[in-house]
């Protein structure tokens, strides 16, 4: 049992914290020299009462000589003791003042212990320290943003193009309409907006995607459309686009393409009816396109005469392009002279130069082609080897 409570001591001084240790310290030095006191105190009041009992003895040993000198002696026996008792009096009012003084003194640090010892167990510090944390956290970013506001890395900024071939950095710049005086965030934030501008600035910009890049650049990409074919008027050319716009920017001659397609007709809504209608072709097709000029007859009004690589001519409505030209992969092999593809009202050809030939004609369910006319032994060889070689679907408008 001594051992455990021994070891349980052991533990609890281990236990015990810094401040802990030394007040006990400094209690056991209080209680050592209070001992001392102690002992002093009572070694002075026992040297008094060993004084008192051999003066008594002095007295009772002393013969009386007269009533007088006996009175006398008693007095003045009598008034020292009187003032040794006093004195004895004093010190031990004087000791019991000062064994209460140190009797506060020990409870004093023994409460403040009690105190400090209940502290931990309610942490009330802690406590405090949560709740004002977000408070001190708004008010210090709420400073921090403020200050970064006042300074000028707020406002700078790098802007960076890609992508663009034909417009400059400088128009896109412009375009953009992004002030150096504006904030990061600000430009940030409105990103969307200057997106917009930038699409309506110029018909070349298909798309854009502006980004923000830590810590200082924005990156904006921007996308072209392509060019289809060029503009013929007055023997000036000007860029078709993959949108169906025309450029009013005049492309000098010896910047044209060799191989290209050229479009003679003006009529801005037929261009873009023609480019819509031309996405749904083959690239094939597209790409052997020379020359395509409005030939409009007493029935189709947007009728076209478009002329190949190769010389071959097709003849086709703009409003039936897509569903009509693809046609011209399956008939182009059969075409061994420059001739005409009629896709007008259903498809056929005939030699270029010679009177309108019917050669192959199919009807919209797709029954067999039949041959309808023949005007010339040329077009009727054409006809027969046609038919041996491939049948051709042909459709009636």
């Amino acid at each position: 049992m001594k051992k455990s409570k021994e070891d349980k001591q052991k533990d609890a001084q281990l236990s015990l914290s810094e401040w802990q240790v030394r007040n006990k310290e400094y209690l056991e030095k209080k209680a050592q020299e209070k001992a001392k006191k102690q002992a002093e105190l009572e070694q002075k009041q026992a040297e008094l009462e060993k004084k008192k009992e051999e003066m008594k003895a002095e007295l009772e040993n002393q013969e009386p000589f007269n009533e007088e000198n006996t009175v006398s002696e008693e007095t003045d026996t009598d008034s020292p003791t009187s003032e040794e008792e006093t004195e004895v009096q004093d010190s031990e009012t004087e000791t019991e003042g000062e064994e209460q003084e140190e009797i506060q003194e020990q409870e004093e640090p023994e409460e403040e212990e009690v105190e400090q010892l209940k502290l931990p167990k309610v942490p009330i510090e802690k406590i405090h320290w949560y709740r004002a944390l977000p408070v001190l956290v708004t008010s210090s970013l709420i400073f921090l943003a403020s200050l970064y506001f006042l300074t000028p890395l707020a406002t700078m900024k790098t802007i960076e193009f890609t992508g663009n071939k034909v417009v400059s950095q400088e128009e896109l710049k412009s375009s953009s309409k992004i002030d150096q005086r504006d904030y990061t965030v600000t430009v940030y934030k409105n990103r969307h907006h200057y997106e917009q501008n930038l699409k309506a600035s110029s018909p070349w910009i298909e798309n854009v995607e502006m980004t923000y890049q830590f810590p200082l650049t924005f990156k904006i990409d921007v996308q072209e459309y392509g060019i289809l074919g060029y503009l013929q008027k007055d023997s000036k050319y000007y860029p078709i686009l993959m949108s169906g716009e025309y450029v009013k920017n005049e492309v000098a001659a010896d910047a044209l393409p060799e191989e290209r397609m050229d479009v003679t007709f003006s009529d801005a809504g037929l261009i873009k009816k023609f480019v819509q209608q031309l996405k749904n072709v083959p690239d094939s097709i597209k790409k052997s396109m020379r020359r395509v000029d409005l030939t409009p007859s007493k029935v189709t009004e947007d009728l076209v005469t478009i002329t190949m690589s190769d010389e071959h001519q097709i003849l086709v409505p703009i409003s039936h392009i897509a569903k009509k030209l693809p046609y011209y992969e399956g008939i182009h092999p059969q075409l061994e002279v420059p001739s005409v593809v009629d896709m007008e009202a259903g498809i056929f050809s005939y030699v270029q130069g010679a009177e309108s030939t019917v050669i192959h004609e199919a009807s919209n369910d797709g029954q067999d082609t039949e041959t309808s006319a023949q005007h010339s032994e040329q077009s009727t060889e054409d006809s027969v080897q046609s038919r041996a070689e491939k049948p051709e679907i042909s459709e009636n408008n």
